[in-house]
């Protein structure tokens, strides 16, 4: 009788090795894909507090008898008009030096008049913008103040 642990044999390694790097690799899938998903949710959120703010803020300005104009509304910065720009704003494209947008960052082109958000993990992404960057245009409707897609993505 053998007391103790023998040696693998190389077999025995290499089934252990392949065992491993596959769970090792299927852990890695599942994590970037919830990592995209939480990217996607954030980049939502942030939609949607931009427009609420921008539908409160118009509201607040009728209420207290402030005529404005709509199509103004829709050449300025949204993340100045919610007055919260969040850590990862890098600021205003200035169109005379243009410098790339890093990825996981939002910016305003004035020029066009649009938000730009360049995200970070985009395997779920399908968008007609050769960069990839997901650009939102600012529209009034009413009291409604809407940023849409343009142009249209899915990011799933």
């Amino acid at each position: 009788m053998r007391i103790g642990r023998r040696p693998l044999t190389p077999l025995e390694a290499g089934v252990y090795v392949s065992l491993v790097a596959i769970f090792v690799t299927v852990f890695a899938t599942r994590m970037l894909s919830y990592m995209e998903a939480a990217e996607r949710a954030m980049m939502e959120v942030t939609v949607t507090r931009l427009m609420s703010a921008g539908s409160v803020r118009r509201a607040y300005g009728v209420l207290r008898g402030q005529a404005d104009d709509a199509t103004a509304w829709t050449k300025r910065n949204p993340f100045e008009l919610a007055g919260f720009p969040p850590p990862n704003f890098s600021g205003e494209i200035d169109p005379l030096q243009p410098k790339p947008l890093e990825r996981g960052s939002w910016a305003f082109d004035p020029a066009r008049g649009e938000l730009i958000y360049l995200p970070r993990l985009h395997s779920g992404l399908e968008t007609s913008d050769p960069d990839g960057a997901l650009r939102f245009r600012v529209e009034i409707s009413g009291m409604r103040y809407m940023l849409v897609p343009t142009p249209t993505y899915r990011w799933q």
